[in-house]
């Protein structure tokens, strides 16, 4: 029976519009001239890669911090995490904690993890299930029910100005599609929502659900403490393969990389897909969800890579993992996530040492290959369009 049902028919929360803290950057001028260092209008088999200011800068990471993660739908988990009234996950996105749960009409609810006395971290566990269906505080005890509403608070006799009944958690919009649940942080438009989720549902509806995705089950999540900047590890994943020969022997030994084919589909979507054999079982699919979320789907088996920025010079990748419960045995699941650990152990060599080129005086900026890594002149042309506009339109 499946308990999860939305509370609209378009599956999506509207909340009133909050603005992120204030951006202010430590340094305008600097900022100016990292923004005017490149542009997106040069075609690809011209342009310079992104300079590597772009990788180093505190400025450039707070700009993002707003520009780009303040306003996008950023993936938080999927709905078999969340089966029955109770059942929750948490997260936290830069400075900015959440639960997702279900309330007791079986709907999915969103909302900061801090409690609006003082500003306490409600929920520590990652996932769990509230056997009250209450979210208690554990520093003073106040007391919300599944829907963020305040329902019990203590020795609030002389307080003033202040009424109990008006007091709840903050939400978040959430959204899910297929199976998979989307928040947004800061959502300035709703006039416009199916344009803003349009590149998830081009991923979805065209190279994930003919695949049966929705029927896999999550097994676990590995997290990946990386010495890089985010987009190094985006930039890798976007390289059409171009890496993969010489960085992933055992890999490159189960793709048929003859047939690698590299798709741009929207300006924040991107598809890598080719055939295989063993762990592939005939079919690989590797698609890319701007700005953060990567799907790779193969036989039986799902993973995700969801990059999340610490700061300009770190990040952490987190990998969930995704099997066909009729069809993978326990054997298997370890098999595979041995597997997926060398490829990620591969990965950071990578990702690392690339961060610790981009420090050099040696380089700024280097050449994309057209044929391969039009993806990520995609990535970046998107994610500097969108820099721009929120400087123009917000600093400037």
């Amino acid at each position: 029976m499946n308990l999860f049902r939305p509370s609209t028919s378009s599956l999506l929360f509207y909340v009133p519009f909050r603005r992120l803290k204030t951006y202010s950057p430590l340094n305008k001028t600097h900022i100016e001239q990292v923004l005017q260092s490149w542009t997106s209008e040069i075609p690809v088999e011209r342009a310079l890669t992104l300079p590597s200011s772009f990788y180093t800068s505190r400025d450039v990471f707070e700009l993002e911090r707003h520009a780009i993660f303040g306003q996008n739908w950023l993936f938080t988990g999927h709905k078999n995490q969340l089966k029955k009234p109770g059942d929750y996950i948490t997260g936290r996105f830069l400075s900015e904690p959440y639960i997702i749960n279900v309330d007791k009409s079986s709907t999915l609810r969103g909302h900061y993890n801090v409690c609006c006395h003082h500003g306490m971290r409600l929920l520590k566990d990652d996932q769990g299930h509230l056997e009250t269906n209450e979210i208690i505080c554990p520093y003073h005890g106040w007391t919300y029910d599944l829907n963020g509403r305040l329902r019990k608070a203590l020795r609030l006799k002389t307080i003033e100005q202040f009424k109990a009944s008006k007091i709840r958690l903050k939400p978040i919009s959430i959204q899910t599609i297929g199976p998979f649940i989307y928040l947004n942080l800061n959502l300035l438009n709703n006039d416009n929502i199916e344009n803003d989720l349009s590149h998830i549902n081009i991923i979805h509806d065209k190279y994930l659900t003919s695949t049966n995705y929705d029927q896999l089950e999550f097994i676990t999540r590995k997290s990946y403490p990386i010495k890089c900047n985010w987009k190094i590890f985006v930039d890798n994943f976007l390289d059409g393969g171009y890496h993969v020969p010489y960085a992933h022997k055992k890999l490159n030994s189960i793709l048929n990389m003859d047939e690698y084919k590299v798709i741009v589909e929207h300006p924040k979507a991107s598809v890598q897909y080719c055939t295989g054999a063993s762990r592939a079982e005939g079919n690989v699919n590797y698609s890319y969800i701007y700005p953060n979320l990567m799907i790779n789907r193969y036989g039986s088996s799902m993973d995700l890579n969801i990059v999340v920025p610490v700061d300009e010079r770190n990040c952490i990748v987190h990998m969930d993992y995704y099997y066909c419960p009729k069809t993978t045995t326990k054997q298997d699941q370890e098999i595979l996530l041995k597997d997926s650990d060398s490829v990620q152990q591969e990965d950071i060599y990578l990702c690392e040492n690339v961060q610790l080129g981009l420090e050099s005086q040696a380089y700024d900026s280097g050449r994309y290959v057209p044929t391969v890594e039009h993806t990520m002149y995609s990535f970046h042309s998107t994610l500097f369009n969108e820099l721009q506009k929120y400087y123009d339109n917000h600093i400037k």
